[in-house]
Parts: structure tokens; C-alpha cells; sequence
């Protein structure tokens, strides 16, 4: 489908956002015919460089696997680069720029304006934004997370946004929800009915959404020190995720139909008990047979920090379908394995007729790597009537789909450019999740230290009933066979 004419706009284009996720991106949307021949895309940022000396600098070719030449010519003829220092130029100068190059290639007034810069400077960018209104075509901004700090910031910097900006014209990126299998999780619940009858307090014991990063904070200590992994990942990626689980079928079929349900979500979760979150911090440790450091030695974090690295939590949502079941939400860095998953583990129930129990069923939605589903169930072991197995079926991805399933950021900007709000979160939804996370990280205890290359602190293990427990550490034959795809 190709879209509509427009302008492509990038804040802070000479970053490494830009050059290893957003021109990738936009390539792949170039080589399937989506852009218009009058769609340029528009770099802004502060270095002096010719758009030749720009061209060099994206060293686009190193993150775009196997090019056509066809293509790359496409999408390098599209690239303008503008040199202006948003904090001190007009915002005249930087319209009449604009309004150069939408004369050069012809373009709509339909602008799309990506701020890949912290939303904390807004404010610098607001009158730029603000001058480039017209009275025909659309405008929409992109603003990357975190979008604030905690609910204080965050009210803050939407009023000052909501000053220029309609709610409508505001996207708000999450690029977790851009990943092929957490757009499935709403596939997976609301089309089949096989898994959505079944998808209730009745049948699931408990829900486990996992994280885990076997990297540390590389160079985003000065950054990381300051915020955390219950503000990094959690208040973002695994909320969001538990509300793609959670929610209940939207009553209309539209955007806000299902924005509704995520915040509603959100509005349900019961207040954390001190008892239902732990904090880590790692210490040293080893990974894949390598030292490495503790938290506290890497270069750029404070002397005595106690920033937590490490967050487990165990949440409720009070709603007739899920009263009673555990979420478990877990994320760390320097963790043994690196991988994103949901677990849905059900109910073990002995039947009269068969008369014994096996391992939990369990729907593993793997998120990386080797994106997949996966059913565990129980079958008779051959001529063992009173033994069962846990066997796996297995949906593999990229096997069935093929390797060129659109990268996230590439999803992300194709439905900015349809106008489709429903992968990005709404104000309300940031709000309710900011004062959920304010109110853990005010009653949660100093993180412990766990050793690198762990499963994080044992402490978290007290957060999970016994089968939780059980799970979480291997015991079933389907789970060891799931891990083991992962590596």
C-alpha cells in the first residue's frame, strides 16, 4: 500500500537513533513502494556537514542487511540535511527551510515530525513545530520515551505539548509495541477462540512477563544512573505488555476502543504491598564464560549508587476475569540469558478418569529472540499408563513468515504514516502508569546484590506461589526444550 505524500522531519538526526533504526526503517519502506515519489525525508541537526559530508556520517549501509542498489538509491535521494541549532534560530529561518524543500519536491502540506531527542527539551523545539502549521494536511510528532520521569513530569510535559499539539496529532513510541509477536498477542487472544475462552481466572494460575538482558548499562551509565530499571523498562515495556494480556475485548472496533482497555487496565491493578517488589543490583559476575563487573565499578555510575538494575514485582488486577491470578513482571540487565517472553501457565487439574496430574499447559509467547508461540501439554509416555510428558508445538516466526518480517521501528512508522493511534500509548494511559510506579518506588525496599550471569536476586523467588517457583527454574521438559531455542 503506498501512502500519502508527505514530509518526513527528524530532530536530532545525526544520533545513533536515526542512523541504526530510523533510516533503516525508512529504507524498507522505500524498497516496498510506500513512499511517494514526493516524500523527502528531512534530517535536522546541529553539525555543520554538507548533505554529502550527513550522506557519510549515517554509514547507511551498515545497518541495513544486503541492500539493492535500486533501492538505496531511492532512499538516499530522498535525504535532505538541514544545519540549524534549534535552541538559538528563528523559528522564520527554519520555516522558510522547509518551505524550500516542500517547493523542491512538490509535497503535500501532510508533515511527519520525529523528535528523536529527549522530550525533556521540547519546549526548544515547540515554536519550530508550532511555525510549520497550515491550514490543509495533517501534522503528526513522534516522541520518544521515557515520556517523564514520574507523574509530576509527565502531566508537565503534556500540558506544554497538549499547548501546540491535539491528542490526535501526538504519538507517543513504545518500541516494544512494534515487535511482530506483541502485535500477535492481540491475534492471539481475540481471533481464536481456542485460547480466548479459556483466557480467565478459571483456567490460568498465573501469568509471568520476563525481560532479560544479559548486557549491562554499556554507555548509558551517566543516563541509567539517574533512572533505573523500574523507569527504563518496567513503567514502559512490561506494562505495556501486561495490558495487551489483560485487557478485555474492546466494546468498538477502533483506536481508542482499544486505548480504553489499556488504561482500564492500568485503573485495575491493585496498589503494591512493600511484600510484592524486589530491586537487585549486580554484582560481579560471569557470562557466557566472561568477568565481568559489578554495577558500581562500571565507568560513569556514582560511587555507593543504589540504583536498581534488577525489578520483580507481583501484581494483581482486581476485574472479574482476573481476580485472584499472580502477574509476575520481571526485567534485569546482566542476567543469564537474553530474552523478552510472556508465559500464560494454567490450572494443573487430575481428572477422575485419567487420575494423575502432569506439567502446567503453557502458552509461551516468545518476543525475541527467535520470535514464536509456544503450547506445552501433557501426552501418555508409551506403554507408562500412570506417566505423562510435557511436549511442545512450536510456531516459529521467521521460519514460517520468512527473515524480512518488518523490524519494529519500520511497523512504528508505517502506522504514523496511516494515522493509526492504536500501538501508541495515550496520555491517560502514561499518567496512570506513572502513579502506579510512583507509589512502588516510594515503599520498595534498597535493591540487594545479585552475581552477573544469575537469574537475578533469590529473593525474587519468594515472590512466586511453588509451581511459579518450579517453572521459573526449568523443572518441565517443554520449558528446557523452549529455553534451549532461545540460545
Amino acid at each position: 500500500m503506498t501512502l500519502e505524500s508527505q514530509m518526513i522531519i527528524i530532530f536530532g538526526a545525526t544520533g545513533d537513533l536515526n542512523r541504526r533504526k530510523l533510516i533503516p526503517s525508512l529504507y524498507h519502506l522505500v524498497a516496498k513502494h510506500r513512499l511517494t515519489e514526493c516524500t523527502p525525508i528531512i534530517c535536522i541537526g546541529r553539525k555543520n556537514l554538507s548533505r554529502d559530508e550527513f550522506i557519510t556520517h549515517l554509514s547507511v549501509e551498515d545497518f541495513i542487511k544486503a541492500p539493492t542498489a535500486e533501492s538505496m538509491k531511492d532512499l538516499l535521494r530522498r535525504i535532505e540535511y538541514v544545519c540549524f541549532d534549534i535552541t538559538s534560530g528563528s523559528s522564520e529561518l527554519f520555516a522558510h527551510k522547509i518551505m524550500q524543500i516542500q517547493q523542491q519536491y512538490g509535497c503535500t502540506d501532510n508533515k511527519l515530525i520525529y523528535l528523536a531527542l529527549p522530550t525533556s527539551v521540547f519546549h526548544t523545539s515547540a515554536q519550530l513545530i508550532d511555525a510549520l502549521d497550515s491550514k490543509t494536511g495533517w501534522k503528526r510528532v513522534v516522541f520518544e520515551k521515557p515520556f517523564g520521569a514520574d507523574l509530576h513530569s509527565a502531566q508537565l510535559l503534556n500540558d506544554n505539548i497538549r499547548n501546540i499539539l491535539k491528542e490526535d496529532e501526538i504519538y507517543r513510541v513504545d518500541h516494544y509495541l512494534g515487535k511482530e509477536l506483541v502485535q500477535n498477542i492481540l491475534t492471539l487472544r481475540f481471533a481464536n477462540d481456542i485460547f480466548s475462552g479459556a483466557w480467565n481466572n478459571e483456567a490460568i494460575d498465573h501469568v509471568q512477563i520476563t525481560v532479560s538482558e544479559t548486557l549491562g548499562v554499556e554507555k548509558r551509565a551517566g543516563y541509567y544512573d539517574q533512572i533505573g530499571a523500574v523507569r527504563d523498562m518496567l513503567q514502559n515495556h512490561l506494562l505495556q505488555l501486561l495490558s495487551f494480556v489483560a485487557m478485555e475485548p474492546p466494546i468498538e472496533n477502533s483506536t481508542d476502543g482499544l486505548r480504553d482497555e489499556a488504561l482500564s487496565v492500568m485503573q485495575s491493578l491493585r496498589p503494591l504491598d512493600k511484600t510484592d517488589i524486589v530491586l537487585g543490583q549486580y554484582g560481579p559476575g560471569t557470562i557466557n564464560s566472561k568477568p565481568v563487573n559489578s554495577y558500581l565499578a562500571e565507568a560513569g555510575v556514582k560511587k555507593n549508587s543504589t540504583t536498581e538494575t534488577f525489578v520483580a514485582i507481583r501484581a494483581f488486577i482486581d476485574t472479574n476475569r482476573w481476580q485472584g491470578v499472580p502477574f509476575y513482571l520481571r526485567t534485569g540487565k546482566r542476567l543469564e540469558q537474553r530474552y523478552a517472553d510472556i508465559k500464560i501457565v494454567f490450572k494443573q487439574r487430575k481428572h477422575h478418569i485419567i487420575n494423575r496430574t502432569g506439567q502446567p499447559n503453557t502458552i509461551i509467547i516468545r518476543i525475541q529472540p527467535n520470535s514464536g508461540i509456544a503450547i506445552a501439554f501433557n501426552v501418555q509416555k508409551p506403554g507408562e499408563e500412570d506417566s505423562t510428558e510435557s511436549v511442545l508445538m512450536d510456531f516459529c516466526h521467521h521460519c514460517h513468515f520468512g527473515p524480512n518480517t518488518p523490524e519494529a521501528y519500520e511497523s512504528i512508522l508505517y502506522n504514523i504514516m496511516l494515522g493509526d493511534h492504536s500501538l501508541f500509548p495515550r496520555r491517560d494511559w502514561i499518567e496512570a502508569s506513572w502513579a502506579y510506579i510512583d507509589r512502588l518506588r516510594s515503599i520498595a525496599d534498597l535493591p540487594v546484590i545479585y552475581s552477573a550471569g544469575s537469574l537475578g536476586p533469590a529473593k525474587a523467588d519468594t515472590l512466586l506461589t511453588d509451581d511459579g517457583r518450579e517453572w521459573l527454574h526449568e523443572k518441565s521438559e517443554a520449558q528446557a526444550l523452549t529455553l534451549a531455542n532461545l540460545k
